[in-house]
């Protein structure tokens, strides 16, 4: 049996349990899923390079305890990235950045593609963060819905109405042909990539189900980090 482990920022026992079924929502039948929490990290927080780089050590060492304890694959929840690029040094199995891998998606569904974040305060994050993936050319722009992630599930219809508002402009001020939602408390856990494809008549993916059949896939094929890009490093 494939096993993946997912780490998880600090949340409330009630946001905690709706992102966790989202992620076990979006496994594939026969796939275990297990969590571990990141104490440092606080859920929504990490908009600045200074936080990425107080927890980085933290994800890094769970992912080589996951490791030890048998997983076939770990990733981040959230599409940030958080501690990817530090544990893929210190562990041989993969490690799957979801904000990567769902940029990478959708530049290989369309040429021009938007995304959505939670608010001003991760524009500029993001911006950094898609050039490092390669991904900035196929970005027509970084909108948001200006609302925090714990607040989102309190009010989905107004989530949902800037969401829409938003990705209109996209496709009309910008020629977006796809909308890339970064950040799982808005999809999936808020609203749904479907319905919201539907209503906008363009693709929106879901990123949290990207990664998880995309990590299945390397877990199962044997994929191991490359010790070219990530020479092995001894942990203090």
């Amino acid at each position: 049996m494939t096993k993946i482990m997912v780490l998880m920022n600090r949340y409330t026992p009630g946001q905690l349990d709706s992102r966790q079924s989202a992620v076990l929502a979006a496994a594939s039948a026969g796939v275990q899923v297990d969590f571990a929490e990141v104490p440092e990290s606080r859920g929504g927080a990490a908009t600045t390079n200074y936080h990425r780089a107080a927890v980085a050590i933290a994800f890094a060492g769970l992912a080589r305890e996951a490791e030890a304890a048998g997983y076939d694959a770990v990733l981040p929840w959230g599409t940030l990235d958080l501690g990817v690029e530090e544990a893929r040094h210190v562990v041989r199995i993969p490690v799957v950045g979801p904000g990567r891998t769902a940029a990478n998606v959708a530049a290989s569904l369309v040429d021009r593609y938007g995304v959505m974040v939670y608010g001003a305060d991760q524009t500029v994050m993001f911006r950094k963060l898609l050039r490092s993936w390669g991904a900035e050319s196929r970005v027509v722009g970084i909108r948001h819905v200006d609302m925090r992630p714990m607040e989102m599930a309190d009010q989905r219809e107004e989530l949902r109405r800037r969401f829409v508002a938003e990705s209109r402009r996209f496709v009309e001020d910008d020629g977006a042909e796809l909308v890339l939602p970064l950040g799982f408390s808005m999809v999936p856990v808020a609203m749904s990539a479907a319905s919201l494809t539907e209503e906008l008549g363009i693709p929106v993916l879901d990123p949290l189900a990207i990664v998880m059949r995309v990590a299945e896939a390397l877990a199962t094929t044997g994929v191991r980090n490359s010790r070219v890009a990530y020479p092995e490093a001894t942990p203090a």
